[in-house]
């Protein structure tokens, strides 16, 4: 009887994570009522379409309480606003564009003209695949094709790029968003397009990522890893490091795992390596193969460290398997000599990304917002201390705080980034009743304490922190985010104190709203170009 009762328990934990992810029970709702939302979605404004014709150049917005004096320059912020091929990820993407000026705010909108957006609007369908890659293990499309950039933004040589889970970015102008370079030409000979994390990491000027291998048909080369670093007024990607066929991410095939986003110290390139893989088929430019997701059961996760000097790694199995998007930072703890990883786990370690992903439908958001409200708000944040004195030790995970539900998470990323630091800030799930997420929150990850601000009907998305000059601790500044008011139809831009987490001010409405998005930056200067660090970008 007791065996009976914990499968009995293991099979309801594993339904109920299926179920958090939404397409588990999709097109079944009226047998899983409870589960996928019989109700209407409360925040199904944030999956309406917006028109590809629509675009906004400076428009003055409202402004009420207090805009600091301090904010001078641009937050951009990616989101989704069409689905062509019905899956939220393939969403083409919207840049948004709030820009501080002397106490006032303008918003300007363009979307991202990529190929993607471009046949979608001309109602044309896109190139084939090509048999072979231009490039040996890479992903099997002409060198110069342009995706749906705008997932997230970072700076290369001072020019502002967005990007996907591709190498290929595309660079725009701060000011009028217009195009500049799609997509972005590097200065080297590693050539394109590559699968690639979405996110950067940019530590005291230089740029850091990798470039994934050998993963797709036509893609040629063996699976692995290049890790690349971009010195300060660079366009060149340096080779850190080239890792073929990766055993320890899975023993019987050698494949590069999926990462979404990496970490990295002033020692180390850092990747968190799931049992998780990329499909093996090619589809066209800005579509992703959802259902054809790899996982492997038998292998297990674990942190390498990758010496950003000698290329060599180092690995550290987990006592169990962590899938995490998005990671909060990472820095030396020079007292115990301990790498400190600080990620959220999106994932229960029995779930296997390949299921997981094939659940990202917009149907299962916008229906089934009931089970993916659920399964939103069971992320964990977690602390891995990895000892560099021990080679090969097994690290366990260890939750920072009680709370659960947070996502998207920032830090003072342009002082802390790979630095010993003590706040972070999120987008939260206040409840498992909830469809998206209704709150932002700032967590101690010291103590684990944690403060809210929540507005009823009110979705944020990701907190950007922006430093005050005048500020001597680390939390003096001002969180700032797109809000959609449900109350009201509408978009605005929020100010928080980042000290107490209150209000300051508001600017709004924008002409539109702006659908429930992914990634952001704020920017007042040029990054990584040497020679003109001081030059306002907008």
């Amino acid at each position: 009887q007791e065996s009976i009762s914990n499968c009995a328990v293991m099979a309801l934990r594993f339904l109920s994570g299926l179920a958090s992810l939404g397409g588990f029970v999709a097109g079944h709702a009226h047998e899983h009522s409870l589960l996928l939302g019989a109700d209407p979605n409360p925040a199904i404004l944030g999956y309406e379409e917006v028109p590809l014709d629509l675009s906004y150049d400076h428009i003055q917005l409202q402004v009420e309480g207090n805009v600091p004096s301090y904010l001078n320059g641009t937050l951009y912020r990616g989101s989704p606003g069409a689905w062509p091929d019905g899956w939220w990820l393939d969403g083409l993407i919207m840049i948004n564009a709030f820009k501080f000026k002397e106490g006032q705010v303008f918003y300007s909108m363009q979307w991202n003209k990529d190929e993607a957006y471009n046949h979608t609007k001309s109602k044309t369908t896109g190139p084939e695949p090509l048999a072979k890659a231009p490039v040996s293990g890479g992903i099997p499309h002409p060198a110069n094709s342009s995706w749906p950039t705008g997932v997230a933004f970072h700076q290369v040589a001072g020019e502002i790029v967005g990007s996907t889970g591709v190498s290929n970015l595309n660079s725009f102008d701060g000011d009028s968003l217009a195009p500049l370079e799609m997509p972005f030409e590097y200065g080297d000979s590693i050539g394109a397009p590559y699968l690639s994390p979405t996110h950067e990491q940019t530590l005291d000027g230089y740029v850091l990522s990798h470039l994934v291998t050998g993963m797709q048909k036509g893609s040629g080369g063996e699976p692995g890893y290049i890790i690349t670093s971009i010195k300060p007024g660079s366009r060149h990607r340096d080779v850190v490091a080239k890792i073929e066929e990766p055993k320890e991410s899975s023993p019987f095939k050698g494949l590069p795992s999926f990462q979404h986003m990496q970490l990295a110290t002033s020692e180390f390139y850092i990747m968190l390596e799931a049992p998780c893989y990329y499909p093996s088929s090619a589809t066209h430019v800005g579509n992703v193969d959802w259902a054809g997701w790899q996982s492997d059961l038998i292998a297990s996760g674990h942190v390498r460290l990758v010496s950003r000097s000698s290329g060599e790694s180092m690995i550290y199995p987990l006592s169990y398997s962590v899938f995490a998007i998005h990671h909060i930072n990472a820095y030396h703890d020079e007292q115990t000599n301990e790498i400190v990883i600080d990620t959220i786990q999106t994932l229960p370690s029995f779930i296997p990304c390949s299921l997981a992903f094939k659940n990202l439908k917009m149907e299962n958001y916008v229906k089934g917002w009931k089970s993916t409200g659920h399964g939103l708000s069971m992320s964990k944040i977690l602390r891995l201390r990895v000892p560099l004195d021990k080679p090969g030790a097994k690290v366990e995970p260890k939750q920072i705080t009680k709370m659960t539900g947070m996502e998207f998470p920032t830090i003072r990323y342009d002082d802390y980034n790979g630095k010993p630091y003590r706040f972070a800030y999120g987008a939260w799930m206040s409840s498992g009743e909830v469809p998206t997420y209704d709150a932002l929150v700032k967590l101690d990850v010291q103590s684990g304490e944690h403060v809210v601000w929540k507005v009823d009907g009110h979705y944020p998305g990701e907190p950007i922190f922006v430093a005050d000059p005048a500020g001597k601790e680390e939390d003096d500044g001002t969180v700032m985010t797109n809000v959609l008011d449900t109350k009201k139809n509408q978009t605005y831009v929020l100010l928080l104190d980042a000290k107490n987490f209150k209000q300051i001010g508001s600017a709004g409405p924008t002409p539109h709203h702006i659908p429930h998005g992914f990634h952001g930056r704020y920017f007042d200067r040029k990054l990584n170009a040497a020679a003109e660090a001081d030059v306002l970008v907008v």
